[in-house]
């Protein structure tokens, strides 16, 4: 199954002795973790690191699964980068998100490749890339209002090896990337294009394919595995870190959806290579589609006017596929076919799902569609995935059901490294006494009091986790109104921008949802507090969730919980990042503090002290401050 490539210049062993080829990689392992500890300024042995290396190491050189719980602080990225580095294989890492992709390639893997002599690269779709074909395009076509953005696309693509959106100094509009932009189903290939010989995605995976560490996001994987694993390089060993993610991203990157907009799309992409006569009937069709599911009830099942509706779509672009067939080829053509068969086929999808699927209605603002999701997407990755690749999927938090949502081997092994933190002197975990009902309208005015006297005791220093973004805008803007330091609110700047303004000003608070409870890292004096409004149970009447639900025998303890305790897990992580770091968490929920199954989400957190006493959380932080001053 090996490859044959070139080997990789190594540290050499401690001594002359011929090891077993996993041994080696182990002793190789550990050699370089050791070198570049002591590379590292004020660099320390942490223990947890040293077990995951060599765990890690162990399954790679034996070809063998592994799933590791590393706890906050073991240093994870380096606890599987060097092993990969070491394999002598293709190794392709999976992110959770694209800003993770680079925040790994930038500042964990250089020094890795570097001293092992090997080579990352990072990979992300294709949307992500300039297309030279439609660059042209839009050079070609003269828009006033856009000239600033022309001038800026025009100085970075005559600069830029990459082509990736996220290395332009000078950012564009989302409208106005998408017109320089493809996604998979645009794309003509490279054959066909005018411009295949100097794509910049083709040359983006040209570089994948000549890497020994491959760094992708979730998102592409799965897209990877949908289009029958043609979107990566051959490999055979996968990493998965933020492994707890995999679950949800997979199940909705491995159904699909059919909305106006992708049909919209489909009609243009013929309009622009036929006449608009050709699309007179789809045109129609899709509007009175569109019209329909703006009538739809979100909370019933697709019903039978909806039905009805993507029959006759599904009719007309098979129709209008024949005759495409029949049309001399050219590049708008190519593009038109592209896009009809894909709608053509999620249309299919949504009349016509697998009972592993569920076809719902998503209805809001940003656009409404018909999705259908992997209800579990174990039986899948058992046919797929799991018989041609060796994983190690790592997370600080790991649900104590993921081998069974992920279909993982019985022979798959576990291991729990735990932080190397002193949490039990670092940290206070306070659930405030006398909370109303989490679902008592009451609470959410005790939460801004709470807020406040929190804020005003660390001096800002402060991230407020939410579930909900309405609450979270509501609670904002009454605790700015009461305190002395600024409030930060996710949605005024970009993430990035938004994480630097808070990391910078350490009197500031930020108050965020959904990505911030995972992979943000501020360490040092700047947070201080971190808290919680309610305990993150998935809303009711989420599709997916309720489907799981009723496969489970046990569906709380099995579905509910299990999510619960690794996404609070995440977000009681944020606070403390470093072995000098201290604070507080505050949950704003009394079912942590009451409710039976309280104890196992308490046992998958961080050993933290636990008080329901304001005054001790005073007291603490400001000892805090005091060691500051």
């Amino acid at each position: 199954m090996h490859s044959s490539r070139t080997p990789l210049r190594v540290p050499p062993l401690r001594t002359g002795t011929v090891l077993p080829v996993a041994s080696s990689l182990e002793h190789r392992a550990l050699d370089l973790l050791d070198e570049l500890t002591a590379s590292i300024p004020g660099g320390e042995i942490r223990p947890g690191q040293r077990q995951m290396v060599e765990a890690v190491a162990s399954h790679l050189g034996q070809s063998t699964n592994l799933v590791i719980e590393a706890g906050t602080g073991t240093g994870k990225s380096l606890g599987y980068l060097i092993p990969a580095a070491l394999l002598g294989e293709p190794v392709v890492v999976v992110t959770a998100t694209k800003n993770l992709q680079d925040q790994l390639a930038g500042k964990d893997a250089p020094a890795v490749t570097q001293a092992t002599h090997t080579r990352v690269e990072v990979l992300k779709g294709r949307s992500n890339y300039l297309c030279l074909e439609r660059f042209a395009d839009f050079q070609a076509t003269p828009d006033k209002g856009l000239d600033s953005e022309r001038q800026a696309l025009s100085a970075w693509s005559a600069s830029t090896q990459s082509g990736d959106r996220e290395e332009m100094t000078s950012p564009v509009s989302d409208a106005t990337w998408r017109r320089v932009s493809v996604t998979p189903q645009e794309c003509l290939g490279r054959q066909r294009c005018p411009y295949g010989e100097t794509c910049l995605a083709e040359q983006a995976k040209e570089r994948a394919a000549e890497a020994d560490i491959i760094i992708v996001n979730a998102h592409l994987y799965a897209s990877h595995l949908a289009t029958g694993q043609t979107l990566l390089p051959p490999h055979e060993y996968v990493v998965f870190d933020e492994a707890h993610d995999v679950n949800d991203i997979f199940s909705s990157m491995l159904g699909t959806s059919v909305s106006p907009g992708q049909l919209n799309a489909a009609v243009a992409a013929v309009r622009a290579a036929t006449s608009a006569k050709t699309t007179t009937k789809l045109s129609q069709l899709t509007a009175e589609f569109a019209g329909r599911l703006e009538e739809s009830n979100p909370d019933e099942p697709v019903g039978d006017i909806l039905r009805v509706s993507l029959v006759a779509l599904y009719e007309e672009m098979a129709a209008l596929d024949v005759y495409l067939r029949e049309q001399p080829s050219s590049t708008e053509i190519q593009r038109a076919k592209s896009l009809l068969t894909h709608a053509h086929g999620c249309v299919g999808r949504a009349l016509a799902p697998s009972e592993d699927e569920i076809v719902y209605l998503r209805i809001s603002p940003q656009g409404s569609s018909i999705e259908v999701a992997l209800i579990d997407v174990a039986s899948r990755l058992r046919q797929e995935l799991w018989p041609v690749v060796v994983a190690v999927l790592t997370s600080a938090t790991i649900p104590a059901n993921l081998e069974r949502q992920l279909g993982l081997p019985p022979e798959t092994e576990r291991l729990s490294v735990p932080s190397p933190f002193n949490y039990a002197d670092n940290s206070l975990l306070y659930v405030p006494s006398g909370l109303p009902e989490r679902n008592d309208p009451a609470c959410e005015p005790v939460i801004v009091e709470h807020l406040v006297e929190l804020i005003s005791a660390a001096r800002g220093r402060t991230l407020a986790l939410f579930t909900n973004t309405a609450v979270m805008r509501r609670v904002a803007s009454e605790v700015a109104a009461q305190v002395a330091t600024p409030v930060l609110v996710q949605g005024e700047m970009p993430r990035g921008a938004l994480t630097a303004a808070f990391r910078d000003d350490p009197e500031s608070s930020l108050f965020a949802v959904a990505s911030f409870w995972q992979g943000v890292d501020v360490p040092g004096h700047s947070l201080s507090v971190v808290t919680i409004d309610r305990l993150p149970f998935r809303p009711p009447g989420d599709p997916v969730n309720e489907a799981r639900r009723e496969r489970s025998n046990n569906p709380f303890f099995e579905i509910d919980l299990p999510h619960v305790t690794s996404l609070l897990a995440q977000g009681v992580g944020r606070l403390i990042r470093t072995t000098s770091d201290r604070g507080v968490v505050a949950v704003f929920d009394e079912r942590l503090a009451t409710k039976g199954y309280r104890s196992q989400v308490l046992d998958a957190l961080p050993p933290m002290r636990r008080t329901r006493s304001a005054a001790d959380v005073k007291s603490f932080l400001e000892e805090i401050l005091r060691e500051h001053e």
